[in-house]
């Protein structure tokens, strides 16, 4: 910088930046034509007359952008001359004048030492004391607000591709991401330029703010169309929809309502408290699950917010992942199709997620069966409850050990479907209990070996522990006023899992029980550390390990003895828990697997089984009625 407040390499990238933005601007022209031309093949009626207005504006507004940016650089171009103009003026000026004062200095030093006048010397041109206008600087962008619904569009009916429409959005996105860092580019360089170019004059530069809004709009866009997408696929049939039916789909006041829930910091019980002052009820479950699925997504998993709608959120976003997965398979031969990572990433899950949908049948059964956990995990996590978790008197959650994950989802929940069924048969009439059962996939659980030895350790049981306190704490914000019994249910490397989730700060049960424990934390002295006013255990036979197989229980002692820190058995007499028998009794069968689900009815929790009676007991806070 010289003598006026002026950095050229300041205003250099500026010039290099808002270049750069105008070319990528200019240059998505042709796809982004490409796109709206594509989506709006099969977009008739009022919803098609929005997606084509909205699109001119986009096309219109994008334009001015870039003229407005080509501008700029010529502007700061003649900005960055006059500058220099300046600078070379100042320069000059002071060379002159230093000039003339060796001049003046020299003429007087000669008459002082000779007594004759010294030879007149011819004196440059004095500089221009005029100094050079600063230029003004006007950028002026301001995009146009588009509108998406109302005027009139609940009238008639609309019709539409879905899967065009998303391509629509990938493609839209695509070009808004690269855009938006040329425009984060741009602004970091006009900062800059302010900073260090205050010799010039601004004047109504808005092209930051305008280029920033313009991709909000953008933005805004894709997300309606996703949306509209969404209504569309929901409805299946003909393509065709009721402009009332994508009104209510599209409206964004359900939207800013929902995300109130969200706010930064919030505690389960304040989630809880600002989801009463929203007035919603299971009435409004359909339209909560027309919203956008990332909202969708941070609902369903959101403790404090009650179960039923988390279920409407999760099962629209597991419809939509699968419809996602299937999209993308059918279009793996066709060459123009853009493929998107989201659904490349649900077609690798879509087992898990198949699982998972086939789990919330209810096979016939009466109990209703809700969608509470679904992860965006890889494979995802899930918890499917049994029953009204909102409503029941009486809540378990079932959590299974080494191995489970939600690619076998169908046989954890018909596990809990057991304890369920087994907990009704076993509390008295009259008694006006309700219960639900959670099939609590939550965590992501330790390989088999020999895949893998981490069962042999605490880390996937800390983590896992951890999410398990996080929902039983949701449950007592969800319920606060209408609190039930609350169990657990442990299998095996679940135990482990639970006894971390039970001796967390925060976290109490009515009820603990543990089936074929691979041990409980050495760091926990015994069944009063556990955070629970009773504790069970039920432990089968131990058979050897390939030798005894459908002997007894092969695997939950070599757990605990091959394990680095989880050695206890909560069945020891020293542990303190209230064992329970397992290895059969009159009418009932003996447990012959480690596992709870077996094919031939020898698992922990499989039905007429001796553990699984007894199961129904602990978790029902019958302890006097448990064999030994």
């Amino acid at each position: 910088m010289g003598k006026i407040e002026f950095d050229a390499a300041a205003a250099d990238a500026v010039i290099n930046a808002a270049t750069s933005a105008e070319d990528e601007l200019r240059a998505q022209a042709g796809a982004r034509r490409s796109a709206v031309e594509d989506a709006a093949a099969e977009f008739s009626g009022t919803y098609a007359n929005r997606f084509n207005e909205s699109a001119s504006a986009e096309s219109t507004d994008r334009g001015k952008l870039a003229s407005v940016l080509n501008d700029l650089v010529s502007q700061v171009r003649d900005a960055k001359t006059s500058a220099e103009a300046e600078e070379d003026r100042l320069d000059a000026l002071d060379a002159w004048n230093e000039a003339e004062r060796s001049r003046q200095y020299a003429a007087a030093t000669s008459l002082i030492a000779t007594t004759t006048l010294p030879p007149i010397a011819i004196r440059a041109p004095k500089p221009s004391e005029v100094a050079v206008r600063p230029p003004s600087i006007h950028a002026a962008f301001t995009p146009r607000e588009r509108s998406r619904s109302g005027g009139g569009t609940g009238l008639g009916r609309s019709s539409a591709d879905p899967a065009r429409l998303r391509d629509f959005s990938i493609v839209s996105r695509a070009n808004d991401a690269a855009a938006d860092a040329k425009a984060t580019s741009l602004a970091g360089a006009w900062k800059g330029f302010l900073a260090s170019c205050s010799w010039v004059v601004i004047d109504g530069c808005t092209f930051v703010t305008g280029f920033d809004r313009f991709l909000e709009e953008n933005r805004a866009d894709a997300a309606w169309i996703d949306r509209i997408a969404d209504a569309f696929e929901r409805a299946g049939g003909d393509g065709s929809l009721t402009n009332a039916s994508i009104d209510k789909a599209t409206d964004d006041r359900l939207v800013r309502d929902v995300q109130r829930l969200f706010a930064e910091g919030l505690t389960p019980s304040e989630v809880a408290a600002v989801w009463a002052d929203l007035g919603l009820t299971r009435k409004d479950a359909a339209d909560i699950a027309l919203l956008p699925t990332s909202v969708l997504t941070a609902l369903g998993n959101l403790e404090g917010a009650p179960y039923w709608a988390r279920s409407a959120a999760n099962v629209s976003v597991l419809d939509r992942r699968i419809a996602s997965a299937e999209r993308f398979l059918d279009d793996l031969d066709r060459p123009d199709r853009i493929y998107s990572a989201e659904g490349r990433k649900n077609a690798e899950d879509l087992s898990a997620l198949e699982s998972i949908k086939a789990a919330l049948g209810s096979g016939g059964r009466s109990a209703p069966r809700t969608l509470t956990v679904l992860s965006a995990d890889h494979p995802p996590l899930a918890a499917v409850s049994i029953g009204d978790l909102d409503e029941a008197t009486n809540v378990t959650w079932a959590v299974p050990g080494m191995g489970s994950s939600t690619g076998s989802m169908t046989d954890w929940t018909d596990a809990a479907q057991n304890v369920f069924s087994e907990q009704a048969k076993a509390v008295p009439k009259g008694r006006g209990s309700t219960n639900a059962v959670v099939a609590w996939m939550g965590y992501e659980a330790p390989p088999v070996p020999p895949a893998s030895s981490a069962v042999f350790g605490s880390e996937y049981a800390k983590a896992g522990g951890e999410k398990l306190a996080a929902s039983i704490k949701g449950l007592d914000a969800t319920r606060a006023d209408t609190m039930p019994t609350v169990n657990v249910l442990g299998h095996s490397y679940g135990t482990t899992t639970a006894s971390y989730a039970l001796t967390a700060e925060g976290v109490h049960v009515d009820s603990f029980t543990t089936i074929a424990s691979a041990g409980i934390p050495d760091s926990i002295d015994g069944a009063d550390e556990i955070h629970a006013d009773a504790v069970y255990a039920g432990q089968a036979e131990v058979a050897k390990p390939l030798i005894e197989h459908w002997g007894g229980d092969e695997w939950a002692a070599v757990g605990r003895d091959f394990s680095s820190d989880h050695h206890q058995d909560p069945t020891a007499p020293g542990f303190g828990a209230t064992s329970f028998g397992a290895d059969g009794a009159p009418g009932l069968n003996p447990v012959r697997d480690h596992g709870v689900h077996t094919w031939y009815g020898g698992g922990y929790l499989d039905e007429d089984t001796q553990s699984l009676q007894n199961v129904g007991y602990a978790t029902t806070g019958q302890p006097e009625r448990l064999t030994r």
